[in-house]
């Protein structure tokens, strides 16, 4: 399995906690949906740096598998990982549709503990009605931010593009199951890193969408999210160096 991690010093309070899961899609099949990668981004939750592009540091946690036979192990470790992060002091955990993420992953209940994502559902589910004592909230970009924007769409890009965020995505050169399953057969680690720097920013931008949610805030001008990327994944992924994403910032 390969790992990739970026760690900063940080408060252990009050951090948002975005997490994102990537998988292959067969709705022909029962349990047809199989995880491949996933990525939790954070931050401190109390404020913006006033040049968010120029200034916001991240720390991230990702894991993509090399075969299919590590998905119960690529299960197991964000199970670890949420229980990790949740034990520091007070999070947030953010994702977008978050609610789908934890149902691909309950499905391997059978053979992994997931104690973590079964409380997380738990709080998902409850998260209008969160108790303040309990030093985990939750919140979903899919669905929370409705008093927020004024756009129907509910889709991740158009979201952000509604709060100025440019998240322009040309990783896709097809479908995300078709690209992982030529990674599987190919070992290209090109395609593997264009499928794990999307995913990050798909968690980058969750975090940012409920911090600009909670400080209610939408920036006078486009906020490039691709830039972000850039600053804090550049030591890590050799993708974001290439022609193709340095024309996005």
């Amino acid at each position: 399995m390969l790992a990739f991690e970026k760690i900063l010093q940080q408060s252990d309070e009050n951090i948002v906690l975005s997490f994102d899961l990537e998988w292959t899609k067969n709705y022909r099949i029962s349990n047809g949906n199989k995880p491949f990668c996933f990525s939790f981004v954070y931050f401190p939750s109390g404020k913006l740096p006033s040049n968010i592009e120029e200034q916001l540091e991240f720390s991230f946690v990702a894991r993509y598998i090399e075969s299919n036979s590590e998905i119960p192990t690529l299960v197991k470790i964000a199970d670890q990982l949420l229980a990790r992060f949740t034990d520091r002091g007070n999070v947030t955990v953010v994702g977008h549709q978050l609610s789908s993420d934890i149902a691909v992953l309950l499905r391997y209940q059978d053979v992994v503990r997931l104690d973590n994502f079964f409380l997380l559902r738990d709080l998902w589910r409850k998260r209008a009605n969160h108790d303040p004592k309990h030093r985990v909230n939750v919140f979903d970009t899919r669905y929370d931010l409705n008093g927020f924007l004024k756009g129907k769409s509910r889709r991740l890009v158009d979201v952000c593009v509604e709060c100025n965020m440019d998240v322009t995505q040309p990783e896709i050169t097809s479908s995300m199951t078709k690209m992982h399953k030529d990674f599987i057969a190919t070992r290209d680690r090109a395609i593997m890193e264009r499928l794990l720097v999307l995913n990050i920013r798909h968690s980058l931008s969750a975090a940012l969408l409920y911090l600009f949610f909670r400080l209610d805030f939408k920036p006078k001008t486009v906020v490039n999210v691709n830039r972000i990327l850039y600053r804090n994944l550049k030591n890590h992924f050799r993708y974001v160096e290439e022609e193709g994403f340095q024309i996005l910032i």
